[in-house]
């Protein structure tokens, strides 16, 4: 999908009834919510914020997202819920914009919009600046969708200093919102925390296992273990790698299903063949059926650094699929290791096989964790409990 012109980005944005974009002339007039994001590619950020248009009352909302760097996949998804999609023009020269705030307030100048949501610190000091030097009246919303603390300091300083301009900083799980507090001194008062939610009428798809297996090249009798992330380092799917010689020598006929792309996709490949289990690992890259493929894994594995709240973890929660997980970030605020998951240290394969040894040989322990899990993102991780929760701070200007 391309990006929308700017022409298309103001008839879908500009609303009858409204003299200067802020403030309603009758009261049916919907929220106009400007989303900032880096990129729409594949990952938790970016499926958060579709999910959210998609869960959100569009009789209530009118949304439009603003992707400061690329577009990526994720913008057909919007495209097909009528979400326009909007490339901030791109430098002639590649590299930083450093300008890219003006050109974020003369969008807002032209276009005019009650409330930005920032996702990120580029967008947040873009959404910010741009708000301020365009004279316009605007709610900012900004959620942290959670990094590794502490963070560079210069990174920790420009969000400090951006708060003071915004009306909530939002993090996605209380160990990030705790990090924002303790590391960049933003006050309590400023701070609230909103678990991601997802989509559960999405994961409870069925799949006919026999043709899926068959695509992907995997035998219908081989125990299947899987990661579903960004190969990004913080994603530590190498220390998974290391822990897979152990987990055969128990389970020889395993086979790992890796899913996502990203910088480090080569290097793992050559790990792969380093620890000669080549023959036991398939690199799918990005899919579009995500849902699909948590079905036919025996295991769930997120061996990350370092984390917020990871949709990964959710979905696979969502899907019924037993689950072996970092303890970090988020992580332990979702899941209890024994009750309904295998937690372990991070970057510790040792550990981590043994727990993924565990689970694949107990069906009885991944059927407890798997149901266990899933009546827990039903309860307090579904899209519509996120939804809910940002409209109320949309609304809370009106």
């Amino acid at each position: 999908m391309s990006g929308y012109s700017p022409a298309s980005f103001s008839t879908r944005c500009l609303l009858p009834g409204r003299s200067n974009g802020r403030g309603m002339v009758g009261s049916m007039a919907p929220l106009r919510i400007l989303h900032i994001t880096h990129d729409l590619a594949i990952g938790g950020l970016q499926q958060m914020l579709v999910t959210l248009c998609r869960t959100a009352d569009r009789q209530a909302f009118e949304f439009v997202v603003l992707c400061l760097r690329s577009l990526g996949p994720l913008a057909g998804e919007l495209g097909t819920l009528g979400v326009p999609v909007v490339l901030l023009p791109q430098p002639v020269s590649p590299g930083t914009d450093y300008l890219s705030f003006l050109k974020v307030a003369k969008i807002l100048k032209q276009y005019p919009v009650d409330v930005i949501h920032t996702h990120n610190t580029q967008p947040l000091l873009d959404g910010t600046l741009g708000s301020l030097l365009s004279l316009q009246k605007h709610r900012i919303i900004h959620t942290d969708h959670a990094r590794e603390f502490p963070d560079k300091a210069r990174y920790m300083f420009m969000e400090w200093l951006m708060s003071h301009f915004v009306h909530k900083v939002v993090g996605v799980s209380t160990h990030t919102t705790a990090n924002l507090h303790a590391y960049e001194k933003i006050p309590d008062s400023k701070l609230l925390t909103i678990e991601n939610g997802v989509d559960l009428e999405r994961f409870s798809c069925g799949v006919d296992c026999i043709q899926k297996r068959r695509e992907l090249g995997v035998a219908q009798d081989t125990p299947l273990i899987g990661v579903i992330a960004r190969l990004e380092p913080v994603k530590g799917v190498e220390h998974l790698l290391r822990a897979m010689p152990a987990v055969l020598g128990r389970h020889p006929r395993l086979t790992l299903l890796i899913v996502g792309d990203g910088s480090i996709k080569d290097f793992l490949e050559q790990e792969c063949n380093r620890l000669g289990i080549s023959k036991h690992v398939v690199f799918t890259g990005a899919r579009g059926d995500v849902p699909q493929l948590l079905k036919l894994l025996d295991v769930y594995v997120l061996p990350s650094e370092s984390e917020g709240l990871p949709i990964g973890i959710l979905e696979a929660m969502a899907s019924g699929c037993p689950i072996v997980a970092s303890h970090v970030g988020g992580v332990p605020d979702v899941l209890e290791h024994m009750t309904s998951a295998l937690l372990v240290p991070p970057a510790d394969p040792l550990k981590l096989a043994e727990a993924v040894s565990t689970l694949l040989s107990s069906g009885s322990l991944r059927e407890k964790f798997a149901r266990k899990a899933r009546s827990i993102v039903i309860q307090k991780f579904s899209s519509e409990v996120m939804t809910n929760k940002y409209s109320e701070l949309y609304l809370g200007g009106r």
